[in-house]
């Protein structure tokens, strides 16, 4: 008769060999599946000119608000941690818009930050959106920014920003599964400032 001690000896040792037999890719993946549920951070001036952000976008359905900001930003925001750069010049008049935002360097090859004509560009895109902008204008959002909704608030010299993807908040849930849905396993480590 096997102890209860030796069984989940048994099972932890039979989890360690499923677990490595994968590799450190599977772990890096569910680390950047992680880093995807939400944007998060305090954005600080990097000159003491003040700048304004007030802008809320649901879904790239209804933006509103203005934001014209050029600044740093402490916490995390495409897949990367730390204290980077933040852009945000948007806005919006709930039916009709343009948005232009992202932390640290901009990443073409991200399915969130660029639609697949534009894997060329070198300079992060703005876009149409509301429910009105978004499908009639010429410059239409990537796909994936459709399932977030952005916030950004700074007044004057500090302030906070906020992105939220429920789709991201799944991928991460069933990625533990090793199914990718958003597709974004293999996406190249975002570049170092």
């Amino acid at each position: 008769m096997i102890s209860s001690g030796m069984r989940g000896l048994g099972i932890l040792l039979l989890a360690a060999v499923a677990l490595g037999g994968t590799g450190c890719g599977y772990l890096k993946a569910r680390g950047r599946d992680a880093k995807n549920m939400i944007d998060l951070g305090i954005s600080v001036n990097n000159t003491w000119k003040p700048q304004f952000g007030l802008y809320f976008d649901f879904f790239n359905m209804t933006p509103i608000g203005f934001g014209s900001l050029d600044c740093k930003v402490l916490g995390m925001g495409n897949r990367q941690i730390g204290w980077m750069d933040y852009e945000n010049h948007s806005w919006g008049a709930l039916a009709v818009g343009r948005e232009k935002h992202g932390h640290g360097l901009f990443n073409a090859q991200d399915p969130e930050q660029a639609r697949p004509d534009q894997r060329g560009l070198s300079e992060r895109p703005a876009f149409d959106v509301g429910f009105v902008g978004a499908f009639t204008g010429e410059d239409n959002p990537p796909k994936l920014q459709y399932i977030e909704c952005n916030r950004c608030i700074h007044l004057g010299w500090i302030g906070i920003q906020n992105t939220m993807r429920p789709l991201g908040i799944l991928d991460f849930i069933l990625g533990w599964t090793t199914f990718d849905l958003l597709g974004d396993d293999d996406l190249p480590e975002p570049q170092k400032p």
